[in-house]
């Protein structure tokens, strides 16, 4: 699945890499918290995934959004104590432009599933 792939691990490098956008940086502001964009977009992404893959059985449905857990785990691990903090604008965007991201690697994982 995703989360065994190389392009999964070559995302969370991706995602590594970056982690200045959310060093130092907070927004002072009550305003969304990273954690619940991360989830709304790996429910987005999702459910996107399952419409669009209408050929794939119940089971392989209910295996990628076990993973979908697994990754808002692997997110969580990664920005440590950024996770409860409000989003920035540009936190929000990297967000959202890298579960595009990730979403394009699990439509490349189709034919393996």
């Amino acid at each position: 699945m995703l989360l065994k792939s190389d392009a999964y691990d070559a995302c969370i490098g991706y995602f590594a890499d970056n982690l200045n956008i959310f060093e130092g940086k907070s927004n002072t502001a009550s305003g969304t918290p990273i954690s619940d964009i991360v989830t709304d977009q790996v429910a987005d992404m999702l459910m996107s995934f399952c419409s669009q893959q209408t050929q794939l059985s119940n089971e392989v449905r209910l295996t990628v959004v076990a993973e979908g857990d697994r990754l808002v785990d692997d997110i969580e691990q990664i920005l440590g104590m950024h996770w409860n903090n409000a989003a920035t604008p540009e936190q929000k965007e990297f967000i959202e432009e890298y579960f595009l991201l990730l979403k394009n690697s699990l439509d490349s994982q189709v034919n393996n599933l």
